[in-house]
């Protein structure tokens, strides 16, 4: 078992045991956080491996926007007398901060050892990000000519003449050019995207802008993305992004939990493999079970949308709840008003209500018709609120409004045909322990039978 295995190029990871994957050779992926269970190829023999964690690692490819230029990558070489240098950045679209670097490295590059050549660098927007900013002011001082266009003002001719126009300035070059590269998505991005399910974004990369997640994070649990996998963005901070990914995984080694309350599960008598599921997931958390020839949830992998259940067509995926049953296997739960029903309970024997599942809250009325759908899901089930008397409510209007709730609770339940007197709500003092007491016994008697 791995810690983490890269797909694409692999990162030093002296303190995690680690495998690196050609992109190419990957033939499957199952399983999920903690155990993902990997089939590739190697020297024509299909290896199989387990990681407790996936990083997709690949480098952006590179396109030049100008015909007939060089990259900034190109070596310099072999330039004529006093022949001029041209660097353009932005062309087409504005370059992400790590072209900017590297532009810029190269002009002063290009500045130091052809101190006979003028210098030009074109450019839309020039992005300080890190030390963009001092290789600026750097390329400045030692004499590089930095001069900003827009499209319309910037013409370049078949025989790489370029012609600048902007307010009085209307100027002819001719010289090398070197011209920022478009960085576009790998086409093998789309082909680990489906064997992993995962979802890319419109403009097929793995990850999309979400100022709400982290960035390196992907719909997958355990997976991440990292460089040109994820987007021209993250060249800028790759840095970072490793170091908090490979802390994330260190941190995170053991112990692997799932996300939601509630497992999902699909009948393997009513799934009809029509991968509706499958596809629907945001998470890829569904897959294939092959012994049962069904489809399976991985419960470490699902965030609970639910996404799954609504969209099945077949009604094969419910919740599999760990249910607190009493001796004649019904769900019983009381929700006890802090400053009275719950005050009352302790004062009395609990261990003779240890098959009720009891809680405290704040207010009657703080309880939601939606939690209350969601408990009486479970099978057998039944739900006691019990609020304060009238008009002795510290929230004021709160024992009427838990009342109400409760009532719209059971007209929907009498709608539905699915048993109103499955939940009720009553009303007592702190001082009615004896009350309590005698009522909740009679309760558990009245829903046994």
């Amino acid at each position: 078992m791995y810690d983490v295995v890269f797909i694409g190029e692999k990162i030093k990871t002296p303190k995690l045991k680690s495998l690196c994957i050609n992109p190419n050779s990957l033939v499957e992926c199952r399983g999920e956080i903690g155990n993902f269970k990997l089939k590739y190829n190697k020297k024509d023999t299909l290896q199989e491996d387990k990681t407790k964690y996936i990083v997709i690692n690949l480098k952006a490819k590179r396109e030049n926007p100008i015909e007939q230029t060089y990259g900034f990558s190109y070596r310099l070489e072999d330039l004529e007398e006093n022949e001029n240098i041209i660097f353009i950045q932005d062309f087409e679209k504005i370059s992400p901060a790590v072209i900017n670097r590297e532009g810029l490295q190269k002009a002063i590059e290009a500045k130091e050892n052809y101190k006979n050549s003028e210098v030009y660098y074109f450019f839309r927007s020039m992005r300080f990000i890190d030390n963009n900013d001092s290789l600026y002011e750097k390329a400045r001082k030692m004499g590089i000519i930095f001069l900003q266009y827009e499209l319309d003002n910037l013409n370049i001719q078949e025989d790489n003449t370029i012609n600048y126009q902007r307010g009085d300035i209307d100027l002819d070059l001719k010289g090398q050019i070197l011209t920022a590269p478009l960085l576009k998505p790998d086409k093998k991005i789309k082909r680990i995207a489906r064997l992993l399910n995962i979802e890319m974004s419109d403009k097929e990369y793995i990850q999309s802008e979400n100022i709400y997640l982290q960035p390196t994070l992907t719909g997958k649990r355990g997976v991440y993305t990292l460089a040109g996998s994820r987007g021209p963005n993250a060249y800028s901070d790759l840095d970072l992004e490793i170091e908090y990914t490979l802390n994330e995984i260190r941190a995170n080694l053991a112990d692997f939990e799932p996300l939601t309350e509630y497992k999902r599960e699909v009948d393997d008598q009513k799934c009809i493999l029509c991968y509706t599921c499958y596809r629907v997931c945001p998470h890829g958390a569904v897959e294939k079970d092959e012994e049962v020839d069904a489809m399976q949830i991985n419960e470490l992998a699902c965030y609970g949308c639910d996404a799954c259940i609504s969209h099945c067509p077949a009604d094969a995926i419910s919740y599999v709840e760990e249910q607190t049953k009493n001796e004649n296997g019904l769900n019983l739960k009381v929700m006890m008003c802090e400053n009275s029903a719950d005050t009352a309970f302790k004062k009395i024997d609990q261990e003779q209500f240890a098959d009720l599942d009891i809680e405290k809250i704040p207010c009657a009325s703080s309880i939601k018709k939606d939690e209350i759908f969601t408990f009486l899901r479970k099978k057998d089930s039944r739900l006691l609120i019990l609020g304060c008397f009238e008009e002795s409510c510290k929230h004021l209007t709160g024992d009427g409004r838990g009342e109400r709730i409760v009532n719209e609770a059971k007209e929907t339940l009498s709608e539905l045909q699915l048993g109103a007197d499955r939940v009720r709500f009553e009303r007592l003092s702190p001082r009615m322990e004896e009350d309590l007491n005698e009522f909740l016994l009679r309760w558990k008697e009245g829903v046994k039978s």
